[in-house]
């Protein structure tokens, strides 16, 4: 179960900003931990208590230091496509990214003769950074009413949903240009899950390229979570933790995303839907960020909460097309 202290710790700096000297003092000694401590814009390190204690809530910065960490603590759950796939850091909104053939060899190359020029034609994938935003719901009349347990599980909620957009994007353009598939026939058993990983995985390997990681839909994923004891005993005790161990070699991941793509339909339980893909990171596609996940810059810590906006640019392309695997339900 994930601990959202970054969420819990901004409800109580909400609260605590509209205390008076006295119960402010008691809610230092009693909800801030002695050892945090923050980097001031200096860079120097400062504990917090001190901090507290000496310029009071209103002349700090803990506030956006912790609304942003919230954020970011917020789209942590939601993290798949950026770990599963290659990310590249864009210097500027439109990047370029090169890629070559799979699977060719190198040519004879007689003793003492010139070694030959490759002639690969490479190709290129374009990424172009799109803005996505999410303003949280807090209202004024939140703030008012000191609901702050709820407006810090707002701004927490803003960093999932931005985080879910790139998962989308991301999945989507890769499940689209996906090259090949394996068919369970419509035979929803984990076994015939697990199995046709395996082929996919196999299959992948027989097109030239090096499976690395697994993206499993949530209910194809607890049908391999129910048959995994099948691989070996070590797995099933890892499952039963609630851990999905690498397949076949692969890393594993899970994304509950709705997707956009126009040819399948993201999913698991119906004909023809797909509950997993397999792919090679290094040829699939790409993942661009151009700016990470950011809160723009208020000056009131209360009151400019309502109009606060959580933002992100970022791209996703897909590469080579069979380099990607689809598990047909």
């Amino acid at each position: 179960m994930t601990s959202f202290t970054h969420t819990r710790r901004l409800a109580d700096y909400l609260e605590m900003a509209h205390m008076g000297p006295s119960e402010l003092n008691r809610a230092i000694e009693h909800r801030v931990p002695r050892k945090l401590a923050y980097m001031n814009d200096d860079g120097k390190i400062e504990n917090a208590r001190e901090l507290l204690q000496s310029e009071g809530l209103a002349a700090t910065n803990l506030i956006p230091t912790e609304v942003y960490a919230t954020v970011v603590e917020g789209s942590e759950p939601a993290r798949c496509m950026r770990n599963a796939m290659t990310t590249y850091r864009m210097p500027t909104q439109v990047m370029t990214v090169p890629y070559g053939e799979t699977g060719t060899y190198a040519s004879v190359v007689q003793e003492g003769a010139e070694v030959p020029i490759s002639t690969e034609t490479l190709s290129v994938g374009t990424l172009t950074a799109v803005k996505y935003g999410e303003r949280p719901l807090v209202t004024r009349e939140m703030v008012a009413d000191a609901k702050f347990d709820v407006i810090a599980n707002e701004v927490r909620k803003a960093g999932y949903k931005i985080e879910n957009a790139l998962n989308r994007e991301a999945l989507s353009v890769i499940l689209e240009s996906s090259g090949t598939a394996h068919d369970c026939a419509a035979a929803g058993t984990g076994a015939a899950a697990v199995a046709g990983i395996a082929t996919s995985v196999g299959g992948l390997i027989g097109l030239g390229f090096t499976p690395t990681d697994i993206v499993l839909y949530p209910t194809c994923y607890g049908a391999v979570l129910g048959n995994i004891g099948t691989l070996n005993a070590t797995s099933a005790d890892g499952a039963l933790n609630g851990q999905m161990p690498n397949l076949f070699g692969c890393k594993t991941h899970i994304c509950g995303i709705a997707d956009n793509s126009s040819s399948y339909t993201w999913g698991y339980g119906t004909n023809d839907y797909i509950g997993a893909v397999v792919f090679d990171r290094n040829a699939c596609g790409a993942i661009g960020i151009r700016e990470d996940i950011s809160v723009e810059q208020y000056s009131d810590p209360i009151r400019d909460l309502v109009g606060m906006k959580v933002t992100a640019r970022f791209d996703a392309i897909s590469l080579v097309a069979n380099a990607t695997y689809r598990l047909q339900y």
